[in-house]
């Protein structure tokens, strides 16, 4: 009874607020229908570019690109995505044009293009936190389907153009830069050469290559000192009338032309030890002048002494031999000394040449690693101009999309009307909870708290059904009229309605018994 009594109510409430629930749900329902077939359409064209590895082992060729395949896509995007370029875009298809509207400004038609633009990575897990690249979708939304299909088109062909031009540079760049360390390397190398050259050329006399020849050179010389000095003394003897005079001038004549015997082995031994040190620019050529003078010096020499020893008899005055003794002692005690200081300079000549030579080593060292990085890096440009290396392929192009992405009409038709029902139920609850009339007796207990004795029942005069019967007249007046202009609207700035009817007619004629078309 208590159940039965409900339902009344709800009945009651029904009757009596239906129009504050009509009302807005047609009228809501009818704004959504005209703003959801107002919208325009959108056509979605997409194109799928493939990321194809390198055709060569890296193990035989390697490229010079290092970044990954996810890196390049994200800045060849930023680089599509640059003002300059959308707008060319924009301005070669003629986008966003207003038709009679105000014209769109240049960073309205960036924002659009930049909204309508996506670029989607495909990849693939190679393990649960790693995932590899192989390709991406480059999508363009559009109204009109023709000319969203040819931008998609056009922004792949800008980005594989640059993709094969980064690529390109960069591989440049890198034969670049490592051909201009080779450059700048040869010219140090040179450099030190130069430096080492000029240094040996200076410091000839004080070579350690050359320092066992000068202590065999010096105790040469100090045994001619010695043998000197012997003659020396026996000539002074000899002038003291100590011994014979011929006797002490044919020892003096053999000693004579032993000591130039001497001094012509050494100085033949010594262009011999320099001559290979004269073609590698180590030893001037007037130092080798010199010593060929001091040979035939010494030929002459060692001819005019065994020219002497040949006659019979010596007339030769014993002061001038004494002399000539005195003058041959002082200049190998000159030539002793050189040589003694050349040898204490050796040590220090060595170090200063060894950090010379330590210098240039590290210098072919860096030059021999640099030419192989270098020759790596030209064969690494080699795979990118002959498209060996990784590239990005077109697996399938855009072609014009034949049914609009968006917007979802009936999708949003559906909430619309489900939003209409939700502000009409809500507005008559709002009105029921607002008003405090007492129009039951159910109604009238609650508010006494006293059970009625009788209930006299509601009489409705005639005006009141009059009023009744015109409020719902208007009522529908109002709703057909409202549905008659969302219709009208739909045709006059939409679609014509016998189109709208010969597309349901087409969805609707399968489902139709073929009797009933017959």
């Amino acid at each position: 009874m208590e159940q039965s009594f409900e339902l009344g109510m709800i009945w009651a409430i029904v009757k009596r607020r239906y129009l504050y629930f009509v009302v807005p749900f047609v009228l809501v329902f009818a704004i959504v229908v005209v703003v959801a077939y107002a919208l325009p359409r959108s056509y979605e064209a997409k194109a799928t570019i493939l990321i194809e590895s390198q055709r060569i082992p890296s193990e035989l060729a390697s490229t010079t690109i290092t970044a990954s395949p996810s890196e390049r896509i994200k800045v060849i995007e930023q680089r599509l995505f640059a003002r300059d370029n959308l707008l060319s875009i924009a301005s070669k298809f003629s986008l966003y044009n207003s038709e009679g509207r105000r014209d769109n400004s240049p960073s309205e038609i960036v924002d659009f293009m930049r909204d309508a633009i996506e670029i989607k990575q495909i990849g693939v897990a190679t393990s649960r936190r790693n995932t590899q690249v192989i390709g991406f979708d480059v999508t363009f939304l559009y109204t009109n389907a023709t000319l969203a299909a040819r931008v998609t088109n056009e922004l792949v062909t800008s980005i594989l153009s640059q993709n094969l031009e980064t690529r390109l540079s960069r591989a440049a760049e890198t034969s670049d830069f490592f051909q201009q360390q080779l450059s700048n390397l040869e010219k140090k190398l040179l450099a030190v050469e130069n430096q080492i050259a000029a240094y040996k050329r200076d410091n000839e006399t004080a070579l350690p290559d050359t320092l066992a020849i000068r202590r065999e050179k010096l105790t040469e010389i100090s045994a001619n000192i010695d043998a000197i000095g012997r003659q020396i003394t026996l000539s002074e003897q000899a002038e003291n009338g100590a011994g014979s005079t011929g006797g002490a001038e044919a020892q003096q004549l053999a000693f004579r032309l032993q000591s130039q015997e001497l001094n012509y082995d050494a100085f033949v031994e010594r262009r011999e030890l320099l001559a290979p040190l004269l073609e590698k620019g180590f030893v001037s050529q007037r130092t080798m002048d010199d010593l060929d003078r001091q040979i035939a010096q010494a030929e002459i020499e060692i001819a005019a002494v065994k020219s002497q020893m040949a006659q019979q008899g010596f007339t030769a005055d014993p002061d001038t031999r004494l002399k000539l003794l005195q003058s041959q002692k002082v200049e190998f005690e000159r030539r002793a000394d050189d040589l003694r200081k050349s040898i204490s300079r050796t040590p220090s000549v060595e170090v200063e040449l060894a950090a010379m030579v330590r210098e240039y080593e590290n210098l072919r060292a860096e030059y021999t690693q640099t030419k192989a990085k270098l020759t790596d890096a030209e064969i690494g440009e080699k795979l990118e101009q002959d498209r060996q290396a990784e590239r990005f392929e077109v697996l399938e192009q855009a072609t014009t999309p034949e049914e609009p992405t968006k917007p979802n009409r009936i999708q949003i038709v559906a909430a619309g009307g489900a939003g209409a029902m939700a502000l009409g139920a809500g507005l008559v609850l709002l009105l029921e909870f607002l008003d405090k009339s007492v129009r039951t007796a159910s109604d009238l207990e609650r508010r006494l708290q006293l059970r009625p004795i009788a209930v006299i029942p509601y009489v409705t005069t005639r005006r009141e059904r009059i009023r009744r019967v015109a409020n719902r007249v208007l009522a529908v007046c109002i709703l057909l009229t409202v549905v008659v202009g969302a219709l009208a609207a739909a045709h006059l700035f939409i679609t014509p309605l016998d189109i709208y009817a010969e597309r349901m007619w087409q969805k609707v004629q399968p489902l139709l018994p073929i009797s009933l078309l017959s």
